[in-house]
Parts: C-alpha cells; sequence; structure tokens
C-alpha cells in the first residue's frame, strides 16, 4: 500500500527506532538487582517483588515516570540508567537512520513515546535522533499515556495536526487501535503481537520497510 497524501507520520521509539534490550534488562534485572542488594534479599525474591510493584502500575502514566519510582524505590532511577552496563544497552535498529534519513524531508516528523523525558535525553546522549524530527514529544509531559485516547487528542490539538492525513508507525497494536480511534487515518504496526491487517494497518517487519510505502 502506498500512503499517499500523508503529511505527518509520528513515530514511536522503543520497539520502533530502539531495541528494547535496554529497557527489558533495566527493568527485569538491573533493578531487581540493586533491589537484593539494597535489601539484603536473594536476587529472585528481589526479581518477584520488582515484577509485582511494576504490574501495579503498568499502562499507567506513574510506570513511566523514573522519579516515581525514584520515591518508591529509594533507589536513584536515572543515575542506574545512566551506568555503564545498563547504557551499553542502548542499541538502535540497523534500519533505523536509513529510515529516517529518507523521510525527513518528505513530511513532518514526530517522535512520540511514553517515555519519561529522562529515559529520552540519555537515549538522546547516545543516539542523538533530533536533527530527524520536527518534535520530540514524552506522552506523560501531556499527562496521559499513548494506551489513552486522551493522549492523542491532547497531541493534535496541541501540534496542530490532521490526523486525515498522519500516519503512526507503532509496535503494540493496542497503541495503534487507540491512536485510529482518536481519528489517525492509517497505522505501521512493527510489532509481534497476533492481530488482523486492516486497510487502516500495515504490517511490516521491520523499519527497514517502512520507506517503501511513501514512495
Amino acid at each position: 500500500m502506498i500512503l499517499k497524501d500523508t503529511e505527518c507520520l509520528l513515530f514511536d521509539m522503543d520497539g520502533v527506532i530502539l531495541d528494547n534490550t535496554y529497557d527489558n534488562n533495566f527493568w527485569q534485572n538491573q533493578i531487581p538487582g540493586v533491589l537484593a542488594k539494597k535489601r539484603n534479599i536473594p536476587f529472585e525474591d528481589a526479581q518477584r517483588l520488582a515484577i509485582q510493584i511494576f504490574n501495579y502500575k503498568k499502562n499507567s502514566k506513574d510506570w513511566y515516570d523514573l522519579d516515581y519510582w525514584s520515591n518508591m524505590l529509594d533507589i536513584d532511577i536515572e543515575e542506574e540508567k545512566k551506568a555503564k552496563e545498563s547504557y551499553e544497552k542502548i542499541k538502535l535498529y540497523s534500519g533505523s537512520l536509513p529510515c529516517l534519513e529518507k523521510l525527513k524531508n518528505k513530511m513532518k516528523m514526530i517522535l512520540i513515546t511514553n517515555a519519561h523525558r529522562k529515559t529520552l535525553n540519555i537515549k538522546l546522549q547516545k543516539y542523538d535522533l533530533s536533527p530527524y524530527f520536527d518534535e520530540m514529544v514524552c506522552a506523560h509531559e501531556l499527562h496521559y499515556v499513548k494506551e489513552d485516547i486522551q493522549l492523542w487528542y491532547m497531541l493534535k490539538s496541541r501540534y496542530k495536526i490532521d490526523f486525515t492525513r498522519t500516519v503512526l508507525i507503532e509496535d503494540t497494536i493496542k497503541n495503534i487501535h487507540v491512536g485510529l480511534s482518536a481519528g489517525i487515518s492509517k497505522a505501521i504496526y512493527l510489532g509481534n503481537e497476533k492481530c488482523n491487517m486492516s486497510d487502516k494497518i500495515i504490517g511490516m517487519s521491520s523499519i527497514d520497510d517502512v520507506p517503501s510505502a511513501f514512495n
């Protein structure tokens, strides 16, 4: 499908441009390891505790808020994210920069991520993606997350986006459905969840394939 007349691209970051390894390892291994030492408990117990605490806030604004978790866990989450063992795991998908390079002058480009601004800044220190985007938006600064339809209405209003000429590029099918419900015209899905493709959702295997939709 060729997506003609597209004026704006809304790009997710993690799982689309950046590999999820950094985030998954951080919350599943690194923070439980810090908790284990701090509370003098076995790693497996700390891991179970962390999963219970994190799941309680999943899909909420707090889940992505580094300051919230720093207070909750009594751990400097930002500093842990900057630690070498963590920082070195931040990786771009191989096709990310070529894709962004091909698309950046064709239409308006907006990065929309659930990541906290501190998390975004850490990732941008390693890979400066800012030259490719007209705006880089952290959802929590609009007081919602992408799982909440209000976020998309806020985004549309604040950045004067014509959703009828907008394509969302995402790896989370729930976020795609919410975005489409808010009026976004089309979506490119890069995730692994099972879902039914439609005339509004185009499945692609990787970011390498995205530019072909706009040729």
